[in-house]
């Protein structure tokens, strides 16, 4: 039975599907250290504005 895709009927030893799967998370990993970073930078631009916007508002 077919499905309208075609598949490459060789199969993988261990090797490659350990390469694959590494090389995969390793992939993953990059990509959410990247939106960690825009969040923290995120997080620490909220806070100096909240603490200027404190500081001002305290001195008048």
């Amino acid at each position: 039975m077919s499905n309208g895709h075609n598949h490459d009927n060789r199969h993988a030893d261990e090797s490659e599907v350990f390469k694959r799967k590494s090389l995969n998370s390793q992939k993953n990993r990059k990509k959410m250290a990247k939106i960690l970073q825009w969040v923290l930078y995120a997080v620490a631009i909220l806070v100096v504005a909240a603490c200027l916007f404190t500081a001002l508002v305290g001195t008048i």
